[in-house]
Formats: C-alpha cells, structure tokens, sequence
C-alpha cells in the first residue's frame, strides 16, 4: 500500500470515527446534531488534511528541512478555511458558543494528529 493511500485512509478513518463520537456526544447532551456546518468541517478538515499530507509525501527529499514550513502552512490553511467559512456565522451573536467551537476544532485535531504522525515518519527517513 503506498504512504499516500496509507495516510489518507488513516485521516478519513480518524475524521468518520471522530465524527461518529462527537455526534454521540451532543446527543447524550441533548444538543441538536446536524447544526453550525458540522459537515462542512469535518469535509473541509478532512480535504485539506489529505491536501496537506500529499505535499509532505510528494515533496522532494531535498527539502525534508522545510516540510515543518509546510506543515505550519497546512495550518494556516486550515485557520484561513475556519475565518472564511465558519468565523462569520458563529460570531453572528456577538459570542462563539462553545458548541461552535468543538465543531470545527475537533475534525480539526483529529486530523492534525494523522499530519503529525505522516511528518514525523517522514522526517524519521
């Protein structure tokens, strides 16, 4: 299987069981499930996760120096994806709820924890 199909396959695994968890949480709190764009995050995170792990993978050994830039640039996608999408309607009350956060943060970490791994096997070469 190749690092690629590997990498991706472990973020959309980490993203569906991730997901899974947190819809069973707001449940057993008695909270709406399906609001705040909880697709769109877990969708969004989980694209630009696999996005991110290609260019780490595919990115010449020369440059094993700058993957933790390219890395950090992942995140800022990432963060960029959260103010364009998600900022603006979860501060349309005056205050991000702390559901609205979860929302996007959690697919967020879930996905972050399969980057880290896919850069430090990379970097352990």
């Amino acid at each position: 299987m190749s690092e690629l199909l590997k990498y991706s396959l472990q973020i959309i695994a980490t993203c569906l069981i991730t997901f899974g968890i947190h819809i069973l949480v707001l449940f057993l709190l008695n909270k709406p499930l399906f609001v705040n764009q909880i697709f769109t995050a877990y969708t969004g995170n989980l694209l630009l996760a696999i996005i991110i792990v290609v260019g780490i993978i595919k990115a010449p050994l020369m440059y094993n120096d700058s993957l933790g830039f390219l890395f950090l640039f992942g995140s800022l996608l990432k963060f960029g994806f959260f103010f364009l999408v998600f900022y603006s309607n979860f501060k349309s009350d005056g205050a991000i709820q702390r559901t609205e956060f979860f929302t996007f943060f959690t697919p967020y970490a879930a996905s972050l924890i399969v980057q880290t791994k896919c850069l430090t096997d990379r970097l352990s070469k």
